[in-house]
């Protein structure tokens, strides 16, 4: 839970202990539907004590996980019987302070309060707390007034915008099944309206995809930030470059070395570009040390190379165009070799190495030049990849700033792994072709663009990052303004086929180097053709709008 959020409560503990103790309604009301007789429930973030009073009252075994010291002092002055039932734990750690499982779980007013990178971590610990079968209760609230631009109301408290929809589906893919769900009013008044979930964790016992994952990356030895490294390049090609998975039999997926090679380069190149000095990405690693990460002097003469002429985005640029020098082409074909070796002597090798089996979660074609894993694996990845994103970047600047010594702190890191070379919305090339193009129409309404109009992203660029110029196509501002961060809708896309293809054969003509490079790895194909890209794409904007819980738009 948000560090700052608990000291809220502890500081007003006695106010909202009677405030919360005065609420009527609310969650309470689900109880008997939701939980077995007698059964065995903890309350996560149990606050006043209020519901977990009314579990005591209707003869439920209750036990509290409360982070606020204030809120747990009043309620245990009330009641010194529960003194060992309350726990001082807060989401994502509880499982670590209550080594034991539980019938139920009850989550009331918890999950908006911690960061978007936290969710996912969040998620799994509360499924590490019920037996197969158990059941989850889960109520958080919808937007609220008066939250600023940080995400905070006017006491700080933290306030992360929850989607119901992307809640259920990140539960249902962690294994539990949605049973039920209400949304009602706000039991204190307010302008809020509440919904509330009820989840049974599937009661098989096999080894789920993502406990492998989690595995991996929570319990194998930390040493360096390759793993971490490794799942996010497959997390990003999972959701952004689907269609290169190579599907092979036997429950098999190929992912291409070069793609996850490619992704290392725009990783590690703003850690090493550091203005504020040397971040360390293995143990003992320090300035001018004998053993620096392997590839560190090979991307350093790269960054070299691109100093002068604008740093990741020249180089992102150049490489996009197929416009490098001789000199950089050399350096970056001996880094990517470096790399290469790096990542299947690495984590490759390494990841997820059973003492048991002596067998690895990965393996490498050298005939195909494919890094392989389960189709189970990448399902999931393919499912639940942009919750694992969130999590893998902060435990990535947690583990670099473990290794500095704490000279470093986790935030400078996340701010460092965020820049990357779409980082901003660059439409600059797309406009100047668009600019010169006679009886232009809005690609959305058919109006003609005589004088202003907008690049709009198929794909909204706060979704995907995608400055690809396929992805852009020319809109009127008023379109533009009401699509936002919307995903078009499918009758729309089929509606407006024709135009979109005319608009990609202009931009091929204008730009054929770069808008097969990025077609081609859109699509995973090498024979250009337009209607397979359109094909691809509006799978992306399906599978996207399904996963994301994203609502649809058209004029």
């Amino acid at each position: 839970m948000d560090d700052r959020t608990i000291r809220y409560y502890d500081d007003n503990a006695e106010e909202v202990f009677a405030l919360y103790e005065s609420a009527a309604g609310g969650v309470r009301e689900y109880f008997r539907l939701a939980f077995p007789p007698g059964a065995e429930i903890l309350d996560i973030g149990s606050g006043s004590g209020r519901d977990l009073g009314i579990l005591v009252e209707e003869e439920y075994q209750a036990y509290g996980a409360e982070p606020s010291a204030g809120l747990r002092a009043l309620y245990l002055a009330r009641h010194p019987e529960m003194g060992a039932r309350v726990y001082p734990a807060a989401l994502p750690d509880v499982s670590a302070h209550i080594p034991r499982k539980f019938d139920g779980v009850l989550c009331s007013a918890v999950l908006q309060h911690l960061p978007a990178e936290r969710q996912f971590d969040a998620a799994f610990d509360i499924r590490n707390l019920l037996k197969p079968g158990g059941r989850l209760l889960l109520s958080f609230p919808g937007q609220r007034p008066g939250i600023g631009k940080n995400g905070r109301d006017e006491e700080g408290r933290l306030y992360t915008p929850l989607v119901p929809e992307a809640v259920e589906l990140l539960f249902e893919r962690l294994g539990l099944a949605r049973i039920g769900r209400w949304d009602d009013d706000d039991g204190l008044g307010r302008p809020i309206r509440w919904t509330t979930l009820l989840f049974s964790l599937r009661s098989d016992q096999a080894l789920r995809p993502i406990d492998r994952i989690e595995g991996i990356l929570n319990r194998d030895k930390k040493t360096a930030t390759y793993k971490l490294a490794l799942f996010r390049a497959l997390c990003d090609i999972a959701l952004t470059r689907f269609a290169i998975a190579a599907w092979r039999p036997g429950g098999v997926v190929g992912i291409p070395l070069d793609e996850i090679v490619e992704r290392w380069i725009y990783y590690y190149w703003p850690l090493m570009d550091n203005p504020e000095g040397f971040i360390p990405q293995i143990r003992g690693e320090k300035p001018g040390s004998a053993k620096p990460i392997a590839f560190r002097r090979d991307l350093g003469r790269l960054i070299d190379s691109f100093a002068l002429s604008g740093g990741l985005d020249a180089f992102a640029s150049a490489l996009g165009n197929d416009a490098l020098s001789p000199q950089q082409r050399t350096i970056l074909d001996q880094l990517r070799g470096r790399l290469q070796e790096t990542i299947l002597k690495g984590p490759v090798h390494f990841a997820g190495r059973s003492s048991h089996t002596n067998r690895n979660l990965f393996e490498y074609d050298r005939r195909t030049r494919q890094v392989l894993l389960g189709a189970d694996i990448w399902r999931e990845l393919c499912l639940s990849g942009h919750w694992i994103q969130d999590a893998l970047l902060l435990r990535w600047s947690e583990l670099t700033a473990d290794i500095s010594g704490g000279t470093i702190s986790p935030s400078h890191v996340i701010d460092r792994l965020l820049r990357i070379p779409t980082f901003s919305r660059n439409v600059t090339e797309a406009k100047s072709i668009y600019r010169d193009m006679a009886g232009k129409q809005c690609v959305w309404t058919g109006e003609p663009l005589d004088g202003r109009y907008e690049v709009d992203h198929v794909l909204p660029f706060s979704l995907w990052r995608n400055n690809d110029l396929w992805n852009l196509l020319p809109a009127a501002a008023g379109a533009n303004r009401a699509k936002a961060d919307r995903l078009p809708a499918n009758s729309l896309l089929r509606r407006r086929k024709g135009v979109i293809l005319d608009y990609w054969d202009l931009l091929h003509q204008a730009n054929p180097t770069r808008f097969e490079l990025e077609t081609g790895r859109f699509t995973a194909t090498h024979d250009f053709d337009l209607s397979r890209v359109f094909a691809v794409m509006m799978e992306a904007v399906e599978v996207t709008a399904l996963q994301r819980g994203i609502d649809r738009w058209e004029p």
